[in-house]
């Protein structure tokens, strides 16, 4: 994907802290990051967007507006419009990930910045069934005006012959019982998200946790830069914690860290 619709030396805009193997891929072809913040109570700043897009005229521009990754914040339906019309305006490529975007727990269901496009060509949305139906089902989904869908059909050869034809089979059949699929699902992030905001009200109560209504994530801000050695004390009780690194897209750390205990993964 980045590679088609970038050119080395392009200027990209991307959250911080947002998802770093999108960070990895945008730098591997060669994009100059611009960062854009991305608070876990206010949510975007999009007067600052504004100012970036207009002054720095990226190429491009990444976003998850629905159960952002790690922050968990959703855009309004206000902010997508205006998003949107920004982007058209500076001539910036809308590139939207809504791999987390059904895994609505109790939010309520809002339109994708694409509904607010007055032409194709402005928004390239992008998802997965590996959040939705399964993780070990690698299969991917885009939504684009028809030249976008040409060049990356064109280009996906010279990198990738296809996916699985069994991936593609399962995934065909699971969307037959799509809503039972998900409901099961947001059912099962509600119960985890639940255990986890009690344990952490009721043994860390000075930790701060934002609202979080759907999505993989809780981004809780801790007093002190001890996500490391959270990460360690975690891993000497048996629980995979690494500390995450790379949220943030100048590569520092950004004090959360992502836990996995049974029945569900929980980040904090």
């Amino acid at each position: 994907m980045a590679r088609t619709l970038l050119s080395r030396g392009d200027r990209a805009v991307v959250e911080t802290p947002g998802y770093p193997h999108a960070y990895e891929a945008l730098r591997a072809a060669g994009a100059r990051l611009l960062p854009l913040a991305v608070d876990s109570d206010t949510g975007w700043n999009l007067d600052e967007a504004e100012q970036l897009l207009r002054r720095a005229a990226p190429v491009l521009a990444y976003v998850m507006p629905d159960f952002h990754n790690p922050t968990s914040r959703s855009m309004s339906e206000d902010e997508r419009r205006r998003l949107v019309r920004m982007a058209e305006d500076t001539g910036t490529l809308l590139l939207v990930d809504e791999t987390t975007g059904e895994l609505d727990i109790d939010r309520g269901a809002r339109l994708p910045p694409a509904a607010f496009a007055s032409r194709r060509s402005s928004v390239v949305t992008i998802g997965s069934a590996s959040k939705t139906m399964w993780g070990g089902l690698r299969v991917g989904w885009i939504r684009a005006g028809e030249e976008h869908i040409a060049a990356l059909a064109a280009a996906r050869p010279a990198a990738d012959l296809g996916t699985a034809v069994f991936d593609q089979l399962v995934v065909t059949e699971l969307l037959g019982e799509f809503d039972d699929v998900l409901q099961h699902r947001t059912r099962e992030l509600g119960t985890a998200r639940d255990a986890l905001l009690a344990r952490l009200g009721e043994r860390l109560p000075e930790w701060h946790v934002p609202e979080v209504s759907g999505g993989l994530f809780a981004w809780v801000r801790f007093d002190a830069p001890v996500s490391s050695q959270l990460a360690l004390g975690a891993r000497s009780r048996g629980c995979g914690s690494p500390p995450d690194r790379g949220s943030d897209s100048t590569g520092h750390s950004s004090g959360s860290c992502a836990s996995r205990s049974p029945p569900a993964r929980r980040r904090v």
